[in-house]
């Protein structure tokens, strides 16, 4: 690395972008916003990476893309902000399906779930991608602990408000 520094033909002014960091809600943005203040008004990028608490190779990522785009590129380019991720792997019948079989109560594991959709769709999940479909699908396939036949649901009710019954 030179050492060199390519100027950057900024389009606003410090305070403009001071106002616009104070101003912004997202933590990303206002991150993104307070390093690019920083460096506006004269900050070495070093310092402005360390003060805004991002690595300095990122700022200088940051200021590339303000060389190429102006402030609209540093924004737009937020992880997570309008991304859709991966596409599904089930078509929306077969989740409908993998839902409608779900709230009959057929599977009281995620394994047995992954199982199923594999089995009657062809299409493998790993365990924590089934995990993940059905959470997003708000579905939680967990049923409580099995008790005892001899248990007395008194008793437990009993012991439950401090009353051991055994002193």
């Amino acid at each position: 690395m030179s050492g060199t520094v390519r100027p950057i033909e900024w389009q606003e002014s410090a305070t403009e972008l001071y106002t616009r960091y104070r101003s912004a809600a997202a933590v990303p943005e206002r991150t993104r916003l307070q390093a690019l203040w920083l460096v506006r008004s004269g900050t070495t990028e070093h310092e402005a990476a360390r003060i805004a608490g991002v690595g300095r190779r990122t700022l200088a990522r940051w200021l590339g893309w303000y060389r190429t785009g102006g402030l609209a590129e540093v924004l737009q380019r937020v992880p997570g902000h309008g991304s859709r991720g991966a596409p599904s792997r089930l078509t929306a019948e077969q989740r409908e399906a993998l839902l409608a079989r779900c709230a009959a109560g057929a599977f009281h594991t995620y394994g047995e779930a992954q199982q199923w959709v594999e089995q009657e769709f062809g299409v493998h999940y790993r365990y924590h991608g089934i995990y993940d479909l059905l959470s997003r699908m708000e579905v939680h396939p967990k049923v409580p602990r099995p008790t005892a036949a001899k248990a007395d649901p008194a008793v437990r009710a009993a012991w439950k408000k401090g009353g051991s019954g055994r002193r």
